[in-house]
C-alpha cells in the first residue's frame, strides 16, 4: 500500500486525513480527530472521497469538510472549516505491506518527499 497523511491543526485539535492505495485499484481513507477515527471508507477504483463533520467554532456550530482526489501522479487533500481552506501542518507518507482495511503502525510514518504521490507544495517538498 502507498500511504499518505495530511496533518492539520484546527483550534486545539489535531486532524489527520489518511489515504492508502495499491496498483490493483484498492483505496482506503480515514479522518481522525485527536487520534480517534471519525470517518472511514474503502473500496475499489475510488478517485474521489469527501467527508463532512460538525465542528464547534469560535462563533458557534460549523462544518469541517475534507475532499480527497486522485490526480494523474498525486493524491490531493483539501480541508475546510466553514468553507475556509486550511493548510496542512505536516505531510507524511509510508509504503506498507499490510491487509486491506488496516493501517501501518504510527512509527512507520515519515515526512513526505518527492515520489510519495502527494500534492505537496514545492517549497515544502523534501529533496530525495
Amino acid at each position: 500500500m502507498i500511504c499518505q497523511r495530511w496533518t492539520y491543526r484546527v483550534g486545539n485539535s489535531t486532524v489527520m486525513v489518511d489515504n492508502a492505495f495499491n496498483w490493483l485499484g484498492w483505496a482506503q481513507e480515514r479522518l481522525r480527530v485527536n487520534d480517534e477515527t471519525v470517518q472511514d471508507s474503502r473500496g475499489l477504483f475510488r478517485t474521489h472521497q469527501s467527508y463532512a463533520e460538525p465542528w464547534l467554532t469560535m462563533i458557534g456550530e460549523g462544518e469541517l469538510s475534507v475532499r480527497i482526489s486522485a490526480r494523474l501522479l498525486s493524491i490531493q487533500c483539501e480541508l475546510l472549516v466553514n468553507g475556509e481552506r486550511l493548510e496542512p501542518e505536516a505531510y507524511l507518507a509510508t509504503r506498507w505491506s499490510g491487509p486491506k482495511n488496516s493501517w501501518p503502525p504510527e512509527a512507520d510514518w515519515r515526512p513526505a518527499r518527492r515520489g510519495d504521490f502527494m500534492a505537496v507544495p514545492k517549497a515544502e517538498a523534501a529533496k530525495g
